[in-house]
């Protein structure tokens, strides 16, 4: 079969490998689409975490074949899997943890220390034709629900658990920095939950009208005062929480000088360092700094809800390259030209 391998930073092959058969308690999936995130961004262009040495929790090791947003049909299951079966629609939950560490004992798995997650720590990635994982990752779609959005389900995830953790009243209003593939699913996830006052900061054009296009009010960050510009929009008090996902501390602060007193702030952005803030702003406002990651939990299973109930349209963002464009794929994430891209992987069928 064909696979995406990562060998080392900026060492990326589309190579052939031999297909994974499923052992007890695993099932084999042929992937349809395969998503490209900044998580495979950073792994093919700065550090990957996968090294030569075994992951400690999977045994991991270089090359790993990337993509941890995917969906396919399962084709066959090893001994011991009754949650699925052969011929059944599915995404996967990627994250594996330790289950024994205070975090994963306590319902706070996702934030376990050892934390590791299939294509990037964790043997397999959707970035093949086939993979074989764990059956209690697998959370099956509905009918109405195509393998295309399935693909969507892990980043609409992380952005559901950045809303949930926001605690916007129905009603209410919020401010997303960084239209890329998570701020879309903050603003899809902030319509879902009955909040249509969405302000999304976003300097490129083209993600600035996607984000338009599916009812937020965009700002330019290089053209408008954006804490201004939100103050003007809320009467002076400010927005009631604020979602950033461009991992830039410039628009960080811009978020915290929007907000409300005593809102919050999520942190969902990958940072690349320390960033600076002004805390005298968070002290005076009683604001609230929270940092948000993966998704803990039923998180997968209401996103795969809303989606059902057509909460996550596909329309004017999405883009679809094939498996031996991978690396243009990524560049283009890296520098902003696309927002989403999608990988259609041979012979997935993409049903």
């Amino acid at each position: 079969m064909l696979a995406a391998r990562l060998y080392g930073a900026k060492d990326l092959r589309i190579e052939e490998m031999p297909e994974p058969e499923p052992g007890p308690g695993e099932v084999k999936i042929r992937v349809a689409y395969a998503g490209i995130c900044g998580t495979d961004v950073h792994e093919c262009f700065e550090m990957p975490r996968a090294t030569h040495v075994p992951n400690p929790l999977t045994g991991a090791t270089l090359p790993q074949t990337l993509g941890h947003e995917f969906a396919g049909t399962v084709v066959t299951c090893g001994e011991e899997v009754d949650r699925v079966a052969p011929g059944a629609r599915v995404c996967v939950r990627p994250i594996r943890t330790c289950g024994v560490c205070p975090r994963c004992t306590s319902g706070l798995s996702h934030l376990c220390k050892d934390l590791a997650a299939i294509g990037v720590t964790a043997p397999g990635g959707g970035l093949a034709q086939y993979v074989t994982v764990p059956a209690g990752s697998v959370h099956q779609l509905p009918d109405g629900v195509p393998l295309e959005q399935g693909a969507l389900v892990e980043p609409m995830a992380v952005a559901l658990n950045a809303v949930e953790r926001a605690r916007v009243p129905r009603g209410g209003s919020a401010l997303v920095t960084g239209a890329g593939a998570v701020g879309m699913g903050a603003l899809f996830a902030f319509k879902a939950h009955g909040v249509e006052d969405v302000l999304m900061v976003e300097p490129s054009p083209a993600r600035r009208a996607a984000a338009e296009r599916h009812g937020a009010r965009v700002l330019d960050p290089g053209a408008v005062d954006v804490a201004g510009e939100v103050m003007a929009f809320t009467g002076g008090r400010g927005v009631d929480a604020a979602v950033e996902c461009s991992g830039r501390a410039d628009a960080l602060n811009a978020a915290i000088c929007s907000l409300a007193a005593r809102a919050p702030v999520v942190m969902v952005a990958l940072y690349s360092g320390p960033v600076v803030i002004d805390a005298s702003v968070v002290r005076l406002a009683e604001l609230a700094l929270l940092g948000c990651e993966a998704y803990p939990d039923g998180v997968f299973e209401r996103v795969i809800e809303y989606m059902a109930g057509g909460h996550y349209p596909t329309d004017g963002w999405l883009d679809h390259i094939p498996l031996h464009d991978t690396l243009a794929g990524l560049h283009d994430v890296r520098d902003a030209r696309r927002l989403k891209v999608l990988v259609d992987i041979p012979g997935g069928s993409g049903s």
